[in-house]
């Protein structure tokens, strides 16, 4: 038993050595730990995150979607937005007329059927003109024509004036008159020259506005060149101007006509002609007023949305402001090719003709309508004549043959009521309510006009 625990007692220290080592081995382990450097200990994520903010930017990987850019209708913040001033506008467009000069106003007052009281009304609305000068060559009948209510409600009977032209000494008319400025209306496009030099001629006229139907030759301007007067002529580019249509139409100056046919209302040739004296652009100018179409309608829509005035309208139209809007609406690759002469000079040819075939048919159509009136107006007035005579000297004779025996007498008298001749220049065979273009309350403002029995 001695001898086993001796062979034992190694084994028992062996092992209690090898134990002795391993706990020295974790001790040691565990202070080399502690003992390690302080860069191997993990950063914190503020550290990390900047550290890939500064990362190089190929080691970004490549988005997998595609940024498209669409355009915004809405206007950039960094462009200012011009400021329109539709007065301020106007008023840069509007000349400053002073000392209330005397307005002569021709070549309306011709046509019974209409009282042509607008042009009137539009240089009256002005307030510039100290008396307006209605010319015609039957003045009893025109002042008639104008004694409507509306002329007494709106002051124009109080600056009215009426007077005849003499066609043989225009400008001594004119000087009779005191008339200073002088709108001569509806002048054939061969007669605008000597217009022109009437006015030149009367002493009195500083102003004149000749309006015209149909392309005005330039030879016709030479007689104002180096004059001191200041003038206008305007030229309507239609076949003839509208009765029927309203006021406000889309109109264009100094741009081709689409179809000549197109027509233009009487009133706003009314409008055109009277704002020309009082609007900058049209002073020592002549231009073209056509029917502008989809393009002047579109222009003057926006015109309106701003604000502006007919009267500035029709300057920034004279001023050829119409010109950039149009060329802004169209296509950025439309290309305009410039017309050779030849093509011109034949374009112009075959314009000539094409009013020439306007003009017939309008004056054929004027005198059709005519016709028509003084016909109905001699049948009235013969019906009226027969029923007043029918119990005496016409009786036993039937209407209808009464108005084929006396027919010739019918239409003359019928013409001397309709205002196409001069009978009824000293009151005789009118009716009161001829010619009266208002109501029959205005029939005691007539009371200087005689009629003659039934």
């Amino acid at each position: 038993s001695c001898q086993q625990s001796r062979v034992r007692q190694p084994a028992a220290s062996t092992s209690q050595a090898r134990m002795q080592r391993v706990v020295l081995a974790i001790c040691l382990a565990g202070a080399a730990g502690l003992l390690a450097p302080q860069c191997a200990v993990r950063a914190p994520r503020a550290v990390l995150r900047a550290e890939a903010a500064e990362a190089p930017a190929e080691a970004t990987p490549a988005p997998t979607f595609k940024v498209i850019d669409i355009p915004s209708d809405k206007p950039k913040e960094e462009k200012e937005e011009e400021v329109v001033d539709p007065k301020a506008e106007e008023e840069e467009l509007t000349k400053n007329i002073k000392g209330k000069p005397i307005m002569g106003v021709s070549g309306f007052f011709n046509d019974a059927t209409r009282s042509d009281q607008r042009v009137l009304d539009v240089l009256h609305a002005q307030n510039v003109w100290g008396a307006i000068v209605a010319f015609s060559d039957d003045m009893v009948a025109n002042k008639k024509r104008l004694m409507s209510r509306s002329a007494r409600y709106s002051g124009l009977l109080g600056v009215l004036r009426f007077g005849e032209l003499n066609s043989g000494d225009v400008a001594t008319s004119l000087e009779n008159a005191e008339v200073q400025a002088w709108l001569a209306f509806d002048v054939a496009p061969t007669e605008v020259g000597a217009t022109l030099q009437a006015a030149i001629k009367a002493k009195t006229v500083e102003r004149v506005v000749v309006a015209s139907t149909g392309p005005v030759p330039d030879d016709q301007l030479k007689v104002v060149e180096g004059e001191d007067i200041d003038w206008s002529v305007v030229s309507f580019d239609v076949a003839a101007l509208a009765d029927d249509l309203p006021e406000g139409g889309p109109l264009a100056v100094d741009r081709d006509s689409q179809d000549l046919a197109s027509a233009i209302s009487r009133d706003d040739a009314c409008r055109v002609v009277a704002e020309a004296f009082v609007l900058e652009p049209a002073t020592k100018k002549r231009f073209v007023v056509s029917n502008g179409g989809e393009m002047s309608a579109l222009y003057l829509r926006s015109l309106r949305e701003q604000g502006f005035s007919r009267r500035a309208e029709l300057g920034k139209l004279i001023q050829g402001d119409m010109a950039a809007f149009e060329e802004a609406q169209k296509p950025k690759e439309e290309v305009v090719e410039e017309k050779t002469e030849e093509e011109k000079k034949a374009e112009a040819i075959d314009r000539a003709k094409e009013y020439e075939e306007l003009f017939a048919e309008s004056r054929k159509q004027a005198a059709e309508q005519r016709e028509r009136a003084i016909s109905a107006k001699a049948r009235e007035w013969l019906s009226g004549r027969w029923e007043a005579k029918k119990y005496s000297t016409a009786a036993g004779i039937d209407v209808e043959a009464y108005i084929e025996e006396n027919w010739a007498e019918g239409v003359k008298e019928a013409s001397a009521i309709l205002g196409y001749t001069k009978k009824n220049a000293q009151g005789m065979n009118v009716d009161d309510d001829d010619d009266d273009d208002d109501d029959d309350d205005d029939d005691d403002d007539d009371d200087w006009y005689s009629d003659a029995p039934k």
